[in-house]
């Protein structure tokens, strides 16, 4: 290997270890806003055109706020929320999400209606069982 490539090399490796240990420092965004800001962008590209940017919903399709988004989802998990939506959404083409974007969507909709939770949402189900949706 040429010498210009080597040190092109050891420059990519020394930036990215910089990079990572800038991020293990807690430098930037926390994991969660991570994950709530990409569900926002997700919601606002995949959902809004139904569900309404404001969440409200429309008169053919349900809110993902307020007292309807209540009587339909309190006392139920995350983890049911998740599967309702990557099974059925979007109505014009269901199950077509991958699993981390409707969990992103999920951790924007439930920190929207100021659903406690600590860090990132789960991926796992089972931990995603023990998110209640529930009241702050």
């Amino acid at each position: 290997m040429n010498r210009f490539r080597f040190l092109a090399i050891a420059a990519l490796v020394g930036w990215c270890s910089a990079f990572a240990a800038l991020g293990a420092q807690g430098g930037g965004a926390a994991p969660a806003e991570d994950q709530q800001a990409r569900g926002k962008t997700l919601y606002v590209d995949k959902c809004a055109s139904c569900h309404q940017e404001s969440l409200k919903g429309t008169t053919e399709t349900p809110p993902l706020t307020g007292d309807t988004f209540w009587g339909n989802w309190e006392t139920y998990s995350a983890n049911n929320l998740v599967e309702q939506i990557r099974t059925t959404m979007p109505e014009d083409n269901p199950g077509s999400l991958m699993r981390q974007e409707v969990v992103d969507i999920v951790a924007y909709v439930l920190k929207f209606n100021e659903v406690p939770f600590d860090g990132d949402l789960p991926m796992d189900a089972d931990a995603l069982k023990k998110v209640s949706i529930k009241k702050k």
